[in-house]
């Protein structure tokens, strides 16, 4: 027995296909307008994991991208002042071998003023920024790394560590790097010390690339007993010699038999008369020494040979703060509230004096400059031999610090490469996240066209049936 389906039931039938297709028609129109074609999990749960997957991993590339294009930017701004920096060594090393030529006062002069400008310069790209920040602090980018270099004085005060930016896949890349690793890099070894008072570069690591101005000053004179000799008035002031005892020598010979006058030379030097009356004979020696003493006590009818000690001091401030001479092979100095330590050899020194002291070698951009001025006008009056060399050093000091800039163009040269690489893998990255993406999500307009146009069909259909059913009377079924 079949089951007939009454009007109705047909009619409520009808009802349920029209609004399935108007809501079917409805979804599509929304995918058309959306571009979407999902638009909430239910459309597809499937699909919809794949759509978040990508979208997180867009977020994630997109972060990493701006990162890098962020450190592409620093680096290469940073490059850009590096190599101008780079460039006004070239200059300075163009006003050298011009200067070096000259035996004009006013033309070398000229050339000191051109340095002044170059340091200047120097000054403005040290403390150079980048979006508001200064490139070369470090981590501390908020206050200007350098002070003091145009004065011939640079200090640094900014953060001893570079910024650095994580790269996946790569060792972490410096953006803002340490001022110091730049222009002032680490210097130590020998030192070259002016002038024959004995001191050397002493036994330890010297580090600080400043040049300095070493004093050395006498204290005291002391004698080997038996001659009755004593140190005379001005001998704590004005005497130059100094060292452990038998450094120098008096040698003494009493002509009068008793004492009372006889004959005194310092180191083998000239021969010097004196009286039982003297108490500040000047004695000088053959290289121009000198001790002043009281020959008021002679022992009567001494001759021979005594020893002499003489202590004193050394000072970085030009006498301001002065340790004690220790004439070891590695007493200890520091100048410029610790920045430049320095170790001197005293276990020679046997003269006082005023010298000049310099590293051996320095690759500080900065002080490679500043030692060249030094070079053109000898301030510190060295004589001509120690001059030619004094100037010999300050050009293989350009040449070391721009060797050395040339390095750090080299090193960010790498990266910024190595930050392209990294950019176009992202961006490749991206397009196949998105295409996947798109895939998925993105609308199909010619299927969905077609397909809202077979659900207004339907829906058309059904509304017509409907209405058919509508239309039916009693009258039908008789």
């Amino acid at each position: 027995m079949s089951m007939r389906i009454t009007p109705h039931r047909q009619y409520e039938l009808g009802q349920t296909r029209s609004q399935m297709h108007y809501a079917q028609g409805a979804k599509l129109q929304e995918q058309m307008s959306t571009s979407s074609r999902v638009n909430k999990p239910s459309d597809d749960p499937t699909a919809q994991k794949v759509i978040l997957n990508q979208t997180a991993m867009l977020q994630q590339l997109t972060t990493q991208s701006n990162s890098v294009d962020t450190a592409r930017h620093i680096l290469s701004d940073a490059q850009t002042q590096v190599r101008d920096a780079q460039q006004l060594l070239v200059k300075a090393k163009t006003i050298a071998l011009q200067a070096r030529q000259s035996t004009d006062p006013s033309e070398r002069e000229v050339s000191v003023q051109q340095l002044d400008s170059l340091l200047l310069q120097m000054e403005t790209i040290a403390n150079s920024k980048s979006d508001g920040q200064y490139l070369f602090g470090g981590t501390q980018t908020g206050d200007p790394p350098f002070t003091g270099i145009a004065q011939g004085n640079a200090v640094y005060q900014a953060s001893s560590e570079s910024a650095r930016i994580s790269v996946p896949g790569h060792p972490d890349i410096k953006t803002y790097y340490n001022g110091l690793d730049v222009f002032q890099p680490p210097t130590g070894g020998e030192l070259v010390i002016s002038g024959s008072t004995g001191i050397v570069s002493g036994a330890g690591t010297s580090s600080g690339s400043a040049s300095t101005t070493l004093t050395i000053r006498h204290t005291l004179t002391t004698f080997s007993g038996g001659s009755g000799i004593q140190a005379g008035t001005s001998s704590a002031d004005r005497d130059t010699i100094l060292g452990e005892s038998g450094t120098h020598v008096l040698t003494i010979h009493d002509t009068s038999g008793d004492g009372t006058s006889g004959t005194i030379s310092l180191n083998g030097g000239p021969i010097v008369s004196f009286t039982s009356n003297d108490d500040n004979l000047l004695i000088t020696g053959p290289q121009g020494e000198q001790v002043y003493v009281n020959t008021q006590s002679i022992v009567a009818g001494f001759n021979g040979t005594i020893n002499l000690a003489a202590s004193g001091t050394l000072s970085l401030d030009q006498g301001a703060t002065e340790v004690p001479v220790d004439f070891s092979s590695s007493q200890l100095l520091t100048a410029n509230d610790g920045n430049v330590v320095q170790f001197f050899d005293t276990t020679g020194l046997k003269l006082t004096g005023t010298v000049a002291v310099s590293p051996a070698r320095t690759n500080d951009v900065f002080q490679s400059i500043q030692n060249l001025k030094d070079a053109i006008l000898n301030p510190k009056g060295l004589s001509a031999s120690d001059a030619e060399a004094a100037f010999d050093r300050s050009l293989q000091d350009l040449d070391g610090a721009n060797d050395h800039l040339l390095s750090i163009i080299g090193e960010q040269s790498v990266d910024l490469e190595h930050l392209d690489s990294l950019q176009s893998r992202i961006e490749a990255l991206q397009l196949n996240a998105q295409t996947l993406l798109s895939s998925v999500q993105a609308t199909d307009y010619p299927t969905a066209l077609t397909q809202l146009q077979e659900q207004q069909n339907l829906l058309q259909f059904t509304l017509q049936t409907i209405s058919t059913m509508n239309s039916i009377s009693i009258l039908d079924f008789l």
